[in-house]
């Protein structure tokens, strides 16, 4: 008898357990959202992103003027190499070379900077991102809402992405790129490769 009674505890005391479990799963609030995805579709991110580029418009201007101006010397000594005196020739060479030398020079420095913008507004975007995401999981009682590559698996019904996306989509906040670091000349994109 007290067998059998010990039974009916242990089954009672899992199905209350069993039960328990069912109301604190069915009140804690979860949900996956795609981080990337709501990076990139977001208005702010596309905006900023496609502005950067004029900050860098003088550099990249000089630099394809610079390279207009070594294919007019390179076209020249072409042209006229033959009839050149041999010391004029070799100095029009040398001055090619070492304009060839420093447009690749200033080219490779101009898309480090640009690439170095480009880093620092995308972090500083993420990080005004998760905390949009943060503000929305809290506003809508999530109480925990993971990266949808950190799972598995989950149903399409947990992915809340879309509803995020739709949230920032509705705020428009009024978001300024960042200031160019003082130290580098504000200026478009990276630089077109120089003639050879």
């Amino acid at each position: 008898m007290f067998a059998t009674m010990t039974k009916k505890f242990v089954w009672v005391a899992a199905l209350m357990g069993l039960a328990l479990t069912s109301v604190v799963h069915a009140e804690t609030k979860i949900a996956v959202v795609d981080f990337n995805r709501v990076f990139s579709e977001w208005n702010v991110t596309k905006t900023t992103l496609t502005a950067l580029p004029g900050e860098f418009i003088s550099r990249q201007r000089d630099l394809e003027a610079k390279d207009k101006e070594l294919k007019i010397k390179g076209e020249r000594l072409q042209k006229d190499g033959a009839v050149m005196s041999e010391s004029e020739r070799s100095g029009l060479q040398k001055e090619i070379a070492k304009a060839d030398r420093d447009l690749k020079s200033q080219a490779q420095a101009l898309n480090e900077d640009f690439e170095a913008r480009r880093n620092e507004e995308v972090s500083r975007l993420q990080n005004q991102l998760f905390t949009e995401v943060q503000s929305f999981c809290k506003n809508n009682g999530y109480d925990v809402v993971l990266f949808n590559n950190a799972v598995v698996y989950v149903r399409d019904s947990m992915d809340i992405t879309n509803q995020v996306l739709t949230y920032l989509q509705g705020r428009s906040p009024e978001v300024k790129p960042a200031a160019p670091a003082a130290n580098k000349p504000a200026t478009p994109a990276p630089a077109t490769k120089p003639a050879k």
